[in-house]
């Protein structure tokens, strides 16, 4: 007997010292997983470019200068969409990356909701089901853009959070809500057909399936609290007219003429057709069914909540697979805590399970399989594209552009606002003009007429290979026609006042370029220009120049000077510092204006540098020169490249 007490004592002392060791060991795993987890969401940031993510921050962009959602710009997904990026504008001009921030935010506030989950009780299982609903949202969901700024990625995760703090509880045991979750709860609920139309079925089935009659008053406040916030910031920032005009007549009337989702019984079959499409919507089918089960149980009599939530999330399909799905996958993420919710994970092995799934998680998010960290990182977000860096050349910060027929993220990466409230244009709102609701009608070609953008970029995309450019374009391409002149081999339309030679520019003339002496103290590099802007010939008054370094691929230190001479005999000086010169581009000066003859790159404090230059048939060698002129035209030299 004695011999079974001391043996009894020594296998509980061991089996409390594995315990330790297990939670030691769990708590370090997870915070390894925590860092890398951040890691991971950080570089998801710049990850892939999307241009449905560029429209809505232009529209922001748009409504921060001032500009009246649906009235004065043309979008026809629903106003919540663009209030988180209001709010980050009114603390800077933030680009894609900096708007992403609030996604990844809301992302982690989602994965701690989960943990608080009241349908989990075990602290091994909330860790469990944490790291997987993590790893799930970081690894895979970017696939889908789960990780951008868009109106389906912040109903995914407003879902996520309903059915994990209230729908979910509220099923399985209404004692598991209170007033707080029942409160918020309805307001995210009633929030989410602001997002967009079509997440009206899912909120009305949540707001039933989830229902309660002794928090009947909470609910009732939750649901009005969000009516009168989203009106109130519709108001605001918008048109109600606008609002009935492009998200609720456009898309319901006249978009499915052209994606062919005619409302009605198409849906159901769209959703059916969705989810036996391939094996990861028919597997997602069979969990939600397998999950499911396990919640109807918990209801007495008829599984009716259960029903509902189902119908609900199955809703979520109704536009069909890709990215218009990601809600769907999100809202299975809570099902995940609902499975584990009925297994119990109390002893020594339960915690070699969650070690072994922290472990797996933790591979996963630390990029260290083949190819993980190479994805991510072979698709940055660009900082500039070649427009842009023609946008940059040829307008002020205050200029407007044009990127048709759906490039919104050149008015990104260009830093430049719409010469439209139809910043982008396709057929469907060419043929809401033609017959406008409620008084609220945007003329992009009267816009566009007006004012006269110096530089636009006009693709002429054949939608969906079937409408092509000019059986939606109006006026558009008249007004080109008539004003612009186009790049050669470029969808680029530069107005005709803007390059002085144009045409010579662009002739068939040979030229190469070449490099001049490297700058040196006692040898300065003299610039070659063309007679007429700088030069005994000159006639003409320049308020700037632009000349074309190479700074063999270095970083040169040292300061160099610009010295030029103009016709009354007087010299300025500008100095530069040469690290901030960027090899093969463009360095401006700005001059007073005046008429110059002559000028050269003096040695300060250091060197290293090169000047381009264009060489032409005759052996004529002139610098890479941009001559800013003072009627508001670019002269170019021919043979150099552009920007």
């Amino acid at each position: 007997m004695q011999n079974s007490i001391l043996y009894n004592n020594n296998e509980n002392q061991n089996n409390k010292k594995m315990n330790i060791i297990a939670d030691v060991t769990i708590c370090i795993l997870l915070s390894i997983f925590v860092f890398l987890g951040i890691r991971y969401q950080y570089l998801l940031l710049n990850y892939r470019e999307w241009g449905d993510e560029s429209e809505t921050l232009v529209t922001v962009k748009m409504m921060s200068s001032g500009l009246k959602l649906y009235s004065e710009i043309f979008n026809h997904h629903g106003p919540l969409t663009f209030l988180p990026g209001i709010i980050t504008e009114m603390f800077g001009n933030f680009n894609v990356q900096g708007h992403r921030v609030f996604i990844a935010i809301i992302q982690i506030l989602s994965v701690i909701l989960i943990y608080n989950s009241p349908i989990i009780k075990g602290r091994t299982q909330r860790i469990l089901v944490s790291i997987i609903v993590a790893t799930l949202m970081l690894s895979y969901f970017p696939n889908i853009f789960g990780h951008m700024y868009k109106y389906q990625t912040i109903a995914g995760i407003f879902i996520v959070i309903i059915l994990s703090q209230y729908t979910l509880p509220s099923i399985i045991n209404q004692e598991l809500i209170d007033k707080k979750r029942a409160f918020f709860g309805n307001l995210l609920i009633a929030s989410l057909p602001f997002l967009a139309i079509t997440y009206l079925p899912i909120a009305i089935l949540l707001f039933f399936s989830s229902y309660r009659h002794s928090f009947n008053k909470y609910a009732f406040y939750g649901l009005l609290s969000a009516l009168i916030l989203n009106i109130a910031f519709l108001c605001m920032y918008g048109s109600i007219k606008g609002y009935l005009a492009f998200h609720i007549y456009l898309n319901a009337k006249i978009l499915p003429l052209y994606n062919h989702s005619q409302p009605g019984f198409i849906y159901i079959v769209k959703v059916i057709r969705t989810l036996t499409s391939d094996i990861t919507y028919f597997m997602s089918l069979i969990f939600l069914l397998a999950s499911s089960l396990i919640l109807a149980r918990k209801e007495s009599i008829f599984p009716l909540r259960t029903l509902l939530l189902v119908g609900g999330v199955v809703s979520l399909l109704i536009r069909g697979p890709g990215f218009h799905a990601m809600p769907y996958f999100y809202a299975l993420l809570p099902f995940i805590a609902l499975n584990f919710s009925v297994v119990k994970f109390e002893s020594t092995t339960s915690k070699y399970i969650t070690l072994f799934f922290l472990l797996l998680c933790t591979i996963k998010i630390s990029l260290i399989i083949p190819g993980d960290k190479k994805e991510i990182l072979s698709k940055p977000i660009p900082r500039e594209t070649e427009f842009s860096q023609l946008v940059s050349e040829l307008t002020n910060k205050e200029d407007k552009i044009i990127a048709y027929s759906f490039r919104n993220y050149e008015y990104l990466a260009s830093d430049r606002l719409p010469a439209s409230g139809h910043f982008f244009y396709l057929p469907w709102q060419k043929k809401y003009n033609d017959t406008p609701k409620f008084g609220i009608l945007i003329d992009a070609c009267k816009q566009i007429k007006e004012v006269r953008p110096k530089v636009m970029l006009i693709d002429k995309w054949k939608v969906w290979n079937q409408y092509p450019w000019d059986t939606y374009s109006e006026c558009i391409e008249e007004f080109i026609d008539s004003n612009y002149l186009k790049i050669p081999n470029k969808p680029y339309y530069v107005r005709k006042d803007m390059i002085k030679n144009f045409n010579e520019y662009y002739s068939n003339e040979k030229h190469k370029l070449i490099v001049s002496h490297q700058l040196t103290k006692q040898n300065p590099i003299q610039l070659n220009t063309n007679k007429t802007y700088i030069g005994e010939k000159t006639d003409q008054s320049l308020v700037g120049i632009a000349i074309r370094f190479g700074t063999y691929k270095r970083v040169n230190e040292g300061t160099a000077r610009l010295a030029i001479n103009n016709k009354d005999g007087q010299t300025s000086y500008i100095d530069f510092s040469l690290s901030e010169l960027k090899d093969n581009r463009y360095k401006y000066f700005p001059l007073k204006e005046n008429k110059y003859v002559s000028g050269k790159i003096e040695w300060v404090t250091g060197g290293g540098i090169s000047a381009w230059e264009s060489q032409n048939d005759k052996g004529e060698i002139l610098t890479c020169i941009n001559y800013y002129l003072a009627d508001g035209s670019i002269y170019y030299t021919p043979g150099c490249p552009l920007y």
